[in-house]
């Protein structure tokens, strides 16, 4: 934790403390396992070294093993308004089959014992697809998920990168049934793999999607900051050192963790404009792509946009194109389709 907040001080400078922080979240590896003490050091350093005014959200990911009392009991005096939860599954045999070390009656409890300490928000994880039982599991998952009034679902598909593992029918299969079911139950998709009744969004995620500056910190982490939206050679994305060791190192030694780095022009932003975009419930702003990113997408892509709204894959309003539900089963393909020539 020295390490990361001397990282943190690096950045205590413009154009890094020109903007306010609005949220913080905690995660990568399991940040559940730290004590209070040292979570707490970490969200005062961020706030005295960033001046960050008052945060909208500060999430911490927690994994059911970890939920120790002193950790629950922590987290209103902490700051913590989400608690995102890598459930993985509510079917004690996909959670065998996936190598967790806890059963569904663990993570139900720590859910329980979550909301009774009154966080304000709370998120569970929920894979589908990989090994183990499929659709029928993913049905009682989804379906648990609703009875413990969890406020916040987050999908997730495995074997996606592996032909071996990944079936395409059964896949869309489970996708289609989580948008019906979770629907039906008050859930809106407000980007394609995030649910959430009304006032539980992601202020993290959104802000994300709205491809928004992001501070990574840590060993591994990534970063994107452009601070002149007018300017794209002010753009930047770039990560750290993956080693623990050589990332406290460098630290120690008064250098820079950053392993790679990568100056961005206009067409990598608006392709990953694009990508982020068309991801979510209010979809890809022609407008804004046309201005900030010089990208005339109406007239570069006229065909395409025609055949896949005759196709019923997309909703091609004047400004704004956003996924059908029959569209956000293929979001990936038809995302290829739309990204502006190199």
């Amino acid at each position: 934790m020295t390490a990361v907040c001397r990282e943190l001080e690096h950045y205590a400078r413009p154009p890094f403390t020109d903007a306010p922080v609005r949220s913080l979240y905690i995660g990568g590896g399991r940040p559940s396992r730290l004590s209070p003490s040292v979570l707490q050091s970490l969200t005062d350093a961020c706030r005295r070294t960033l001046g960050a005014p008052p945060l909208e959200e500060t999430t911490l990911e927690l994994h059911p093993y970890d939920a120790s009392p002193n950790v629950l009991k922590a987290l209103p005096r902490l700051g913590v308004t989400r608690l995102s939860i890598r459930g993985q599954s509510f079917v004690d045999a996909k959670l065998r089959a996936l190598g967790a070390p806890y059963s569904a009656e663990d993570l139900r409890d720590t859910i329980r014992r979550v909301q009774a300490v009154g966080v304000e928000s709370v998120s569970v994880d929920l894979m589908f697809g990989g090994p183990g039982p499929s659709l029928s599991a993913w049905k009682a998952s989804l379906q648990r998920a609703v009875d413990l009034r969890i406020p916040h679902v987050t999908l997730h598909e495995l074997g996606a990168d592996s032909p071996a593992q990944h079936d395409d029918e059964a896949q869309a299969d489970c996708f289609a049934f989580a948008l019906m079911a979770l629907g039906a139950k008050g859930y809106k998709p407000y980007e394609l793999t995030h649910f959430a009744r009304p006032g539980h969004r992601s202020r993290y995620q959104e802000h994300v999607y709205a491809h928004g500056n992001v501070l990574g910190l840590g060993p591994s982490a990534e970063s994107f900051w452009w601070p002149d939206r007018t300017d794209p050679s002010t753009a930047e994305r770039w990560s750290n050192v993956s080693d623990v060791t050589a990332y406290v190192e460098r630290l120690r030694d008064d250098e820079s963790p950053v392993a790679r780095r990568e100056p961005l022009d206009r067409t990598p932003l608006a392709r990953e404009y694009i990508l982020l975009r068309l991801r979510t419930k209010e979809g890809l702003d022609l407008n804004v792509l046309h201005d900030r990113y010089d990208c005339p997408l109406r007239r570069e892509k006229s065909a395409t946009l025609n055949r896949l709204a005759a196709e019923g894959l997309i909703h091609d309003d004047p400004a704004c194109i956003r996924l059908t539900d029959r569209g956000r089963l293929l979001a990936d393909a038809i995302t290829q389709r739309l990204m502006p020539e190199a």
